[in-house]
């Protein structure tokens, strides 16, 4: 995993406060969603001993298991609608609360974000051996989470089946940047905080990029840069004809999934069922 002193580079107060802030603000106020679907909450103990706790949304117990990372714009709701979307396919989403979120402990941390995620792994496959659980697990994060799904993919590679990389960013300073958080200095340390470009050419699994073309935080450009080190042939870059990078699964509707589960049935070795043609066409 990505050492914490260099994230430790990123705990600024104007950094956390505009990063985590949605979150934390959307367990108070969240929109309320159609849905009636709720999830059994599961509790890891980090490192430093704060509480980190994680929904779980069960699917199928074959099926794909999504270890999922929000964004720092994802609202309750938003998780909800994802894994409502999800469950419908028979795919298990189980998303991770950051510090102060829901219940949670401790103060948000990008430094502590990646323990976190180790210490929810471990949690993960606690439930998931003692609910004999059998589909593979993919690893998804959206925005800010895609760097921390991307760092636990490249130390559980074997583990994994894909990851799956919505609204991600190569470069941590572009991203700030992006969302309008100047940097005045150069990283202490010499090294990008997140080092994103180098773990994605350490990660052999396939990868689904999700990306808007109207993305105004990273270009398609940008991300490119990240896509091509990935050491898979399987993977894609999907763009998507949304307003923003916000608002992808919003915009793409039902394809948003069926996208996705096609990407995770191709890496399972099904393959797509052909469809049957009409006796007129079969006259013609």
């Amino acid at each position: 995993m990505a050492k914490s002193d260099h994230l430790s580079q990123l705990d600024l107060p104007e950094i956390i406060d505009f990063l985590f802030k949605n979150r934390k603000d959307s367990y108070r106020t969240a929109k309320e969603s159609d849905s009636t679907i709720r999830p059994e909450i599961l509790t890891a103990r980090s490192r430093d001993g704060t509480e980190i706790h994680c929904g779980v949304f069960s699917g199928l117990p074959e099926e794909p298991h999504i270890l999922f990372f929000p964004a720092e714009y994802d609202s309750e709701a938003d998780i909800i609608d994802l894994a409502t979307g999800f469950v419908h396919l028979g795919i298990t989403l189980i998303a991770m609360d950051y510090r102060e979120c829901r219940a949670g402990a401790g103060r948000p941390s990008i430094s502590a974000l990646l323990q976190d995620a180790g210490a929810f792994y471990q949690v993960v496959k606690d439930w998931y051996a003692t609910e004999q659980r059998t589909g593979p697990v993919v690893f998804m994060g959206r925005s800010l989470g895609s760097a921390i799904a991307l760092d636990l993919a490249c130390h559980y590679c074997d583990d994994s089946l894909a990851l799956i990389m919505e609204s991600a960013f190569d470069s941590t300073e572009d991203f700030l940047s992006g969302k309008g958080i100047r940097i005045n200095e150069s990283w202490p340390s010499g090294e990008d905080p997140f080092s994103n470009r180098s773990k994605m050419s350490n990660y052999s699994k396939a990868v689904l990029f999700l990306h808007s073309h109207r993305d105004e935080v990273v270009s398609l450009n940008q991300i490119e840069w990240l896509v091509a080190e990935s050491r898979s042939k399987a993977t894609q870059l999907q763009i998507v004809p949304s307003e923003s990078r916000e608002d992808i699964a919003e915009k793409a509707g039902d394809l948003y999934f069926i996208v996705i589960k096609d990407f995770l049935n191709r890496r399972m070795g099904r393959r797509p069922r052909r469809r049957r043609r009409s006796k007129k066409a079969e006259g013609v």
